[in-house]
């Protein structure tokens, strides 16, 4: 083909034009060789229509091959539409149908695609579903459960997925669930066997001795399996526990009471250690053994089982009516049948008290906190107790305080124990013959009772204390005496004896003058002048007073007195003062039943004053022992 023959192909009016064109340009070349050939016009026009048929051929095999692919491409969209409705069927979903605007060829391509996508979701959903199957078979195995089914060829919809996933995550939990159960159960059961010395038995308990829980199937009747091997365990260690307890109990009770070594004791308990079915046997035959010896000392195991008894009777709160109940005590007909009742009553005493021991104790405690209680509010009026070194006094608040909070409940507690203990046994529980309420009130009776007691004796003390004083006048307190300025104290005899000073004279027993008692100047009223300062040569005055000593004044031995007298002068008389309070009481004077009439001095000032209040006290006390002036002696 030259360059000639080629055509416009742009546009589709041009590429038929240059069809058109380039046939007639074909016919006329061939027309024209046939003439130069020399072919008549009819059979160039043979030759043309064989030309006709050719292209005419060629033209409809090329348009029935056009139409056989349109044909193809709308028979692919039917099949590609469908397999869109059934994928989107299957996956729950929808597909987008193309317009009807659009050609063929772009149907069939914009429904290939979709049929593509929705392929690629429905393998995810298969994946998905073979994952979720695995899961749940292996979790349904663990926990020993048929899975249910779930086809691996089958996309799953969503609400199977769902569900699916519910499942999964139920029997997830379910499995964290037994595995925490299966390692506390195996925990304990090893601690169960180990107390009871037992090893495993078969697979299943084989694997829990091993440790190769992971291998333990979780199923309902394993579980159930191993919950009542642990309950049962539990159930026997408890069993042997409480027999264990008795045997031995009894044991040491029968070693007490026949005074075996107690190497041997020490040697058999080494010996005999946990609670295994093994050591209860060993028990039982220990006990046997001991039975056995005991016949043979009838006597000194009846006595010794009332000491038992008389432990237990104390422990809980027994009276004596309560303890008369049990005749056989008082027995002395000694026998194997008054043994028996012993040991038996020995034994109910011991199983009610273990039984209950939680309660006694609390009882006992109770008691002890009320003791407590009774020696503080007792101490409350001793005055020794704000002597408060160490703090002694917040100690002592602080424990008051701590009982004050917890008797009451201590009490509150012991009240609803002892409503389980009569409901359980049918009886009154007792404190020592009292009923517990009524056993409370009796004991906040009596401290109050002994309260009020040491409160009149008190006040009766204080009576006698103001009669003596009222008869025969106070003792004075026991202070340092002071010294007033300007007087003189004058040495005792024996004091000056001790020290060797030698008087320059010595007075003859004929000499002496009667019994010389003297008023310490501390106890002597003061008047508000002040008063001057003795002068060296200022008179003493000496009070004596013969006759009657004070009830409180303790007997000392006579010791020789060395003094030097001067001549005794008569002092001038006393006028009695006036017995108004204001002259007593208003001028600072104390009162003359303080007065300590002892070996003490005064000013003869000091001394003037304290005889006149001293005077008006005996006018209104009645007849006293009195001053005799004429007893008055003046001394230099």
């Amino acid at each position: 083909m030259n360059s000639s023959e080629i055509g416009d192909f742009k546009s589709l009016e041009g590429a038929r034009d240059t069809c058109s064109n380039l046939l007639t340009q074909w016919l006329d070349d061939l027309q024209l060789l046939w003439g130069e050939v020399g072919i008549p016009p009819e059979q160039q026009i043979t030759r043309i229509k064989v030309v006709y048929e050719n292209l005419s051929e060629l033209c409809r095999a090329m348009v029935d091959e056009e139409k056989s692919r349109r044909d193809g491409y709308i028979e692919n969209i039917a099949k590609c539409r469908a397999e869109c409705q059934r994928l989107a069927e299957e996956l729950e979903t929808s597909f987008e149908e193309p317009p009807e605007d659009y050609t063929v060829l772009r149907k069939e391509k914009v429904l290939r695609n979709q049929v593509k996508q929705l392929i690629k979701e429905r393998q995810l959903r298969l994946r998905e579903a073979i994952s979720l199957r695995t899961q749940e078979g292996e979790l349904c195995a663990r926990l020993g459960r048929i899975p249910e089914y779930i086809q691996s060829d089958t996309v799953l919809t969503k609400e199977q997925v769902k569900e699916a996933n519910t499942r999964i995550g139920f029997l997830t939990a379910e499995k964290n669930k037994r595995d925490i159960k299966l390692a506390i159960a195996a925990k304990d059961i090893l601690e169960l066997w180990t107390e009871l010395n037992i090893r495993a038995r078969n697979d299943r308990e084989e694997h829990i001795e091993s440790g190769n829980l992971d291998s333990f199937q979780l199923s309902n009747e394993n579980m159930q399996w191993l919950e009542q091997m642990k309950q049962s365990l539990s159930m026997t260690l408890d069993d042997n526990k409480r027999l264990q307890k008795s045997l031995m109990t009894k044991v040491q009770s029968l070693w007490t009471r026949m005074e075996l070594p107690e190497e041997d004791q020490k040697k058999f308990l080494e010996q005999h250690t946990g609670y295994s079915d093994a050591l209860i046997v060993k028990l039982k035959e220990e006990v046997r053994r001991l039975e056995e010896l005991k016949l043979q000392n009838l006597e000194r195991f009846i006595k010794l089982t009332r000491d038992e008894i008389e432990k237990y009777w104390e422990l809980m709160f027994y009276s004596e009516e309560d303890k008369r109940l049990f005749t056989p005590y008082f027995s002395e007909t000694v026998g194997e049948n008054l043994l028996q009742e012993h040991e038996k009553k020995l034994e109910c005493l011991v199983q009610e008290y273990n039984s209950y021991e939680n309660l006694y104790m609390t009882i006992k405690s109770r008691n002890k906190m009320w003791e407590r209680y009774e020696q503080m509010e007792c101490k409350e009026s001793d005055p020794n107790r704000f002597d408060n070194r160490g703090g002694k006094l917040l100690k002592e608040e602080k424990e008051r305080k701590k009982i004050l909070r917890d008797l009451p409940k201590c009490e509150d507690s012991i009240i609803r124990e002892i409503s389980t203990w009569e409901s359980e046994s049918g009886r009154i529980f007792t404190v020592f013959g009292h009923k517990f309420s009524d056993y409370l009130n009796n004991q906040k009776e009596e401290l109050q009772n002994r309260k009020d007691q040491m409160k009149e004796n008190k006040l009766k003390a204080k009576e006698e204390a103001m009669q003596n004083e009222l008869t025969y006048g106070s003792t004075p307190a026991k202070t340092p005496k002071r010294r007033i300025a300007g007087t003189t104290i004058l040495t005792p005899a024996n004091k000056r004896t001790k020290t060797g000073h030698t008087p320059n004279t010595t007075p003859t027993r004929a000499a002496r003058t009667p019994r010389t008692r003297f008023v310490h100047s501390s106890l002597v009223a003061k008047s508000p002048i002040r008063t001057p300062v003795r002068e060296k040569n200022f008179p003493r005055v000496v009070v004596k007073v013969p006759g009657q000593k004070r009830p409180d004044t303790p007997t000392k031995k006579a010791a020789p007195i060395v003094e030097e007298f001067v001549p005794e002068v008569r002092a001038p008389a006393i006028q009695a003062p006036s017995t108004s309070k204001e002259s007593s009481m208003d001028s600072g004077c104390v009162s003359v039943s303080n007065l300590d009439l002892d070996n003490q001095v005064a000013d003869y000032a000091d001394f003037e004053n304290e005889a006149s209040i001293w005077a008006s006290k005996q006018a209104l006390m009645g007849p006293q022992p009195s001053l005799n002036p004429s007893l008055w002696s003046i001394k230099e």
